[in-house]
Order: C-alpha cells, then structure tokens, then sequence
C-alpha cells in the first residue's frame, strides 16, 4: 500500500472541513437589541459607545451640535432647534469634557414641538449616501398624559430610494427626569449598503424632547477577513495535494 496515497487521501477531507468551518459567519462581539439592519437601542455616554468608533469610513462626520448649530454638511434636518447649556438641557454626557451623569452643560437637539425629526442626506454635496448613519435619544419631557417618560420611542431609515426599511420600536424610554440626566440614553442607528437617504426619529406621544450626536458616514471598502484569506491558503494546500498524488499504477 502506498502510504503517502493513503495520508493524503484523509488530508484533503480534512482540509475541505477545517476551511467550511473558517467560513461560518461569526457573530459581532456586540448585544444587539434590534433586527438588522439596525444597530442600538444601547446606552451612549460618548462617541465611544457609538458602533462607529470601530468602523472605517471613507468619510464620516458627527454633529455634536457643540458649535450652537448643525454643523454638518449634506444632512437637512426636517424641524427642530440646537439648545444651549442649561438646567433642562440634555447633552451627550461626555460633550462638556466629563462623564458624570448630567449634559446640562453640553448641546443637543431640541424637537421644538415636533413628533418626529427626520435627518436627510444629499449624496450630491456628501458624494455618495452615507451606508451608516444614526442618533442618540437623550430627554423626553411633557407628553400627552403630562408625565416626562417612560415614552415611546421609534427609529426608521430610508435606502436610497427612498423606501423605509420598516420602523423599530417603539421603545418605552425616559427616566422622568428633565434634569439633564444620562443614564437613560439610547443610540439608534443603521447600516445599508445600498446608501441611506435620510433616518426619522419619532416620539408619538411628545413634541418635548431631544437628541445628539448625529453621525453618519460611508462605510469604506470591505478587506478580507482573516478566515477569508486562511480558506484561499488551504484551498491552494488542498490543489496542490492533489495535483502531486502519485498516479495509480
């Protein structure tokens, strides 16, 4: 019996199987509380906390609103108005330099009335729609029945043609505080590859409260994943096994 025939005749199984296994779809290290293709309804105390800060962009942009304006370029809010620091006022809590559970001191984004705040984006001034984009929910005052929360709260983006992906929420927040406090922050957010042309973010029940950090940005070109390239190597292993099996006499 030819034993390299025989060795060689088990590797080849054995490599096919290892590669399947380094192509499964590993989960991302992250608590996902909201279908794809959406990210958040997770706590944000700083840029940090925003799924972003561990992404690579081809250009990327976040409103802190700090500057007493929207900033930002190529993104048109549908109402609302900047707040500047005060006793109500609900920052980002890490926007006036320290994480300590207050962002009176900070900006945000008043609804001014509004139910629902839509942010658009012009691929035309940005070069291309953003394929990543969201907002952090901070304060929620008055509502319908007179209480400051808990109160529903949905998020909904649009592809680049302009058709929703379908609505999340809604989510029952607000710690009936209007105090500035933090803790009750959520980010919500969305990745489309095929571009997104403006997100919404509603309260039903209120025209009192208040978001940050809009950020959005283009997704750079993806690179092979570590497994990706291991599979290439063993694929070329596996050819090259077989193309010096000895031939049968």
């Amino acid at each position: 019996m030819n034993r390299t025939r025989t060795k060689r005749s088990y590797l080849l199984p054995l490599l096919a199987i290892f590669a399947t296994w380094l192509a499964l779809p590993i989960a991302p290290a992250r608590a996902t509380l909201v279908p794809p293709p959406y990210l958040g309804n997770t706590p944000y105390l700083s840029f940090s906390d925003s799924p972003a800060s561990a992404m690579s962009f081809s250009y990327f942009q976040l409103e802190t609103f700090e500057s007493g304006a929207l900033a930002a370029t190529g993104v048109t809010p549908s109402g609302g108005f900047v707040l500047g620091p005060g006793p109500m006022t609900d920052s980002v809590d890490a926007d006036d330099g320290v994480i300590d559970g207050f962002g009176t001191r900070g900006h945000s984004w008043y609804a001014g009335g509004n139910r629902s705040l839509s942010f658009t984006f012009d691929a035309s001034i940005l070069g291309a729609l953003p394929t990543f984009a969201g907002i952090v929910w901070t304060d929620v005052g008055f509502t319908d029945v007179g209480v400051f929360g808990p109160a529903p709260v949905l998020f909904e983006a649009f592809d680049s043609l302009n058709n929703s992906l379908g609505p999340i929420g809604p989510f029952g927040l607000g710690d009936q505080s209007v105090s500035g406090t933090t803790a009750e922050d959520r980010f919500f957010g969305v990745i489309d590859a095929t571009g997104i042309s403006r997100i919404t973010i509603s309260m039903p029940t209120s025209g009192d409260w208040e978001v940050d950090h809009l950020q959005f940005g283009l997704l750079a070109t993806s690179v092979p994943e570590p497994s990706t390239l291991l599979l290439g190597i063993l694929g070329v292993a596996a050819l090259w096994c077989a193309r010096r099996r000895p031939l049968r006499n």
